[in-house]
């Protein structure tokens, strides 16, 4: 089981660096001249330092960093920028929080995205545990966007936030009624900054200018899809007890409702999916004999739900279609049919009984490997590890099966 689980991981490692690629973006150096270039995209979680290009196809790749490069950019993706200046380290995590009210400004080099451009521009810096947010407009540099939470004197139990970025946003839209009222009603996040932002440049500077691509990209999304398929279940050996020829191989039917986040980060291409599952493996009483047909093990109807959850990555062939791979755990399998055990009998007279598990936790692995088109219509293939049908001690019916999935996204 830990071999494979081994190999399975390494394969999905291998597939999915082997799809990060170059695509064409150009960079600004600190020349202020620009060249087209291919960017490696790798579609950044928290803001990068440094990042790898070639001139074309064939040419040896170059890194670009902090001392190099003015700008680079992804077209239709995303846009940073050199900033050097002051930055707010302080950790956002509460158990890390200082006493202190004040931003405490450390002079630093770091590329900023770019998430708003107009005639009032919007970035933002995130690193471990913090998320900061900087402007800048055709009058000024870029600048800090102040807010920080802290112990209020001193008190770990007391948690105060300086929101001086509020009163900056007043300065900032000063001379723009519809975004003064919303600069009370701003919150420190992407979403609310965005909105005031873009209010502006709409309504002064006429630059009606949306998210930036990537923001579009990148929020998170919500998909729920209805999965019925088939069940390709491997012959159930009964072990630990009276040599036996076990259950043959059999097909059911499953049906799942799957709940899917895509996360807001490498470029939607890693999501997190729960899908609770009704299986059913046999609905009638199969009759096994042990060697030499000395006994009957009676192998009674059996049906379950299983609650696997899963991390999952898209791989896109174009704008409609992708492939995806996923591996995870069933966090919660449940009996449901009315069968409580599995009987041995001698000529009709019950001996001994191999009780079945009413329920089980991680227990089984899942892996799976699909096709999506247009985000609606679904098929996946399905591995299932063996999941142990009766209780822990003594005897065990470790039911493995492949699953054929159809699906269709209702939203």
């Amino acid at each position: 089981m830990k071999k494979t689980l081994s190999v399975l991981l390494s394969f999905c490692i291998v597939f999915i660096c082997a799809q990060i690629k170059f695509e064409k973006g150009y960079i600004i150096n600190t020349n202020d001249v620009k060249k087209e270039v291919l960017i490696k995209n790798q579609g950044w979680a928290n803001n990068p330092d440094s990042f790898v290009y070639k001139t074309d196809e064939k040419s040896q790749e170059s890194t670009g960093t902090l001392s190099t490069i003015k700008e680079f950019g992804i077209y239709n993706d995303v846009k940073y920028v050199t900033y050097n200046g002051d930055i707010d380290y302080s950790s956002d995590n509460i158990g890390d929080l200082s006493s202190n009210k004040d931003p405490e400004f450390k002079k630093g080099s770091v590329f900023l995205k770019e998430i708003v451009t107009g005639n009032k521009n919007l970035y933002s810096y995130q690193g471990q545990n913090l998320i900061r947010y900087f402007y800048s407009d055709s009058n000024s540099p870029i600048q800090p966007l102040i807010y920080k939470k802290y112990f209020f004197n001193g008190n770990n139990l007391q948690i105060a936030t300086n929101e001086e970025y509020s009163d900056q946003l007043m300065t900032i839209f000063s001379g723009d009624t519809k975004a003064l009222a919303l600069a009370s009603k701003t919150k420190y996040t992407s979403n609310d900054l965005k909105k005031i932002f873009n209010e502006y440049n709409s309504n002064i500077s006429g630059t009606a200018n949306v998210d930036t691509p990537s923001e579009t990209k990148r929020n998170s999304k919500f998909n729920l899809a209805v999965r019925p398929g088939l069940n390709f279940y491997s012959p159930l050996e009964i072990t630990k007890t009276f040599s036996n020829e076990g259950a043959p191989s059999k097909t059911g039917f499953r049906i799942g409702v799957e709940a899917e986040i895509v996360l807001p980060f490498n470029r939607n291409k890693w999501s997190v999916v729960l899908e609770p599952t009704f299986n059913l493996y046999n609905n009638k009483t199969a009759v096994r004999t042990t060697n030499g047909n000395l006994y009957n093990i009676n192998v009674d109807n059996y049906s379950f739900i299983s609650i696997p959850l899963s991390v999952r990555h898209y791989m896109f062939i174009n704008d409609k279609s992708k492939i995806f791979i996923n591996a995870g755990i069933n966090v919660l399998t449940i009996k449901t049919s009315a069968a409580k055990d599995f009987s041995l009998d001698y000529d009709g007279y019950v001996f001994d009984r191999f009780k079945l598990s009413s329920s089980q936790a991680f227990r089984s692995a899942v892996f799976g490997i699909g096709y999506n088109y247009n985000n609606k219509y679904i098929v996946e293939a399905r591995y299932n590890t063996g999941m142990n049908l009766l209780e822990e001690k003594g005897p065990e019916a470790n039911l493995k099966y492949v699953s054929l999935i159809l699906g269709y996204n209702i939203f």
